[in-house]
């Protein structure tokens, strides 16, 4: 993400890390060519804003129908509830984002250091619930396991706390090493720090390390095993509806691989200095890793929404919710002219 490389702040002292580019810091620094500033300040931050209108709107939809329809009686919702959490955690952080690329970091040091706590926190737990909901899937179609069975949901919940409290853990060293820093310019930014001194090298090396296997490779591997194994059964079976839970679960598996492999391939070459991507300042992959961070971000927002709304009962209550509301729209229309007509035709 764009808070796994970038460049130490102008008061680190570049010559104990004279071996580690800069791209390879935290966060990821704008390039200085005006039409890349103006790239990302304007148009991706726009975007962000959206992001995170479009977050907030989808899971309290999904969160109403989740607790005033399904009342959280199976697995499956047990993890799109906590999934729209972690979505809306992480988008909380787009709106900072955004206004840090447009102006400069002006919620002090504090807020910083929640911004990096949500986003770490809500983009971990996102990939986690991503992997459990497919495992759910798996156990529910493969081996036929019941998804509203008691002690299936129990074990549900003490998986999904396990999973914030590994969340919460594994975000520890990025909040720890992320503070407000006036730079040379007298530009105030929040990004990483040489908190851990004559370590960062190391820390530095394990977070990416951290993000690419356990948060990329894993969950991609865990996801291709399922869903095969899925296509795998539902292929030999008689269902009426086969084919249209295939396209389903071939869109799922294809946005994540889409949307997550151009970033981490991008990320993964960048770190071993393969290629020197804000060293040079080039423009062609400048945009492509602003374009392909986007993209992750835009599947970190909007996923949730395929969970939800590609079920049949979030549909058949999203139109039942629907068109209640609309016949009682046009009662109290009917009523409201009613009341208008007769006194006048009296």
């Amino acid at each position: 993400m764009e808070e796994d490389i970038g460049r130490l702040s102008a008061v680190t002292d570049y010559n104990d890390y004279s071996d580690i580019p800069p791209w390879t810091m935290s966060p990821v620094g704008i390039c200085e060519k005006e039409d890349i500033k103006t790239f990302v300040t304007s148009y991706m931050s726009t975007i962000f804003y959206i992001l995170f209108c479009i977050s907030v709107l989808g899971n309290s939809v999904i969160l109403v129908i989740l607790f005033r329809k399904e009342k959280l009686q199976s697995v499956t919702n047990i993890y799109i509830l906590n999934l729209v959490v972690s979505d809306s955690l992480f988008s909380i952080t787009l709106p900072f984002t955004a206004a840090d690329h447009s102006y400069t970091w002006i919620f002090g040091r504090s807020l910083c250091k929640l911004n990096i706590a949500a986003f770490y926190i809500g983009f971990q737990s996102f990939v986690i619930f991503i992997t459990l909901t497919t495992i759910d899937q798996y156990f529910t179609i493969v081996h036929s396991w019941s998804t509203s069975s008691r002690l299936r949901v129990r074990y549900a919940v003490c998986i999904s706390c396990m999973a914030w409290v590994i969340s919460i853990i594994l975000s520890i060293p990025d909040v720890i090493s992320y503070t407000v820093i006036i730079t040379d310019f007298g530009v105030a930014v929040c990004e990483f720090s040489s908190f851990f001194g004559d370590q960062t090298h190391l820390w530095l090396s394990i977070g990416h390390y951290k993000h690419f296997i356990v948060f990329y490779l894993g969950p991609l591997s865990i996801i291709i095993f399922c869903y095969s194994r899925i296509v795998v059964k539902l292929a030999k079976s008689n269902l009426r509806k086969k084919s249209r839970a295939l396209k389903v679960i071939f869109l799922i598996a294809s946005l994540f691989f889409l949307c997550w492999t151009p970033y981490n391939i991008l990320m993964f070459l960048m770190f071993k200095k393969h290629i020197e991507l804000y060293a040079e300042c080039n423009n062609v992959l400048q945009y492509i890793f602003h374009i392909s961070q986007t993209t992750v971000y835009v599947h970190c927002c909007l996923n949730p929404f395929l969970y939800a709304f590609l079920g049949t009962k979030f549909r058949r209550h999203l139109k039942c919710s629907f068109k209640r509301r609309t016949s009682k729209y046009i009662a109290q229309q009917q009523e409201i002219s009613l009341k208008t007509t007769l006194p006048n035709g009296i």
